[in-house]
Order: C-alpha cells, then structure tokens, then sequence
C-alpha cells in the first residue's frame, strides 16, 4: 500500500544501473491502473494470468 512495492521494485533496480553506469541515476516509475484489470479476463491475459 501507499506505492511501497514500486518503491522497493525502483530501488532494486536503480542498484545495478547505478553499478553499471559508473554514476547515480534517478529512476521516474510511473503506474497506469486500468479500471477493473483484476476482473477483466484480457487485461489478466496480457499480463500472463
């Protein structure tokens, strides 16, 4: 709740970019909620369920 899990998904992977790149990065995580996805059988579909 509260976006804690794209917080800690943005963290894990800014980590090894950072590594990567030599440099601290920034990482911007933008989510689109669609309306119902967990009842919608294509929305489901498309994201392997």
């Amino acid at each position: 709740k509260g976006g804690s899990r794209i917080r800690d998904v943005g963290a894990t992977a800014r980590v090894p970019i950072e590594q990567l790149l030599g440099r601290h990065v920034f990482l911007s995580i933008r989510v689109k909620v669609a309306k119902d996805w967990q009842r919608d059988p294509k929305q489901l579909g498309r994201l392997g369920f």
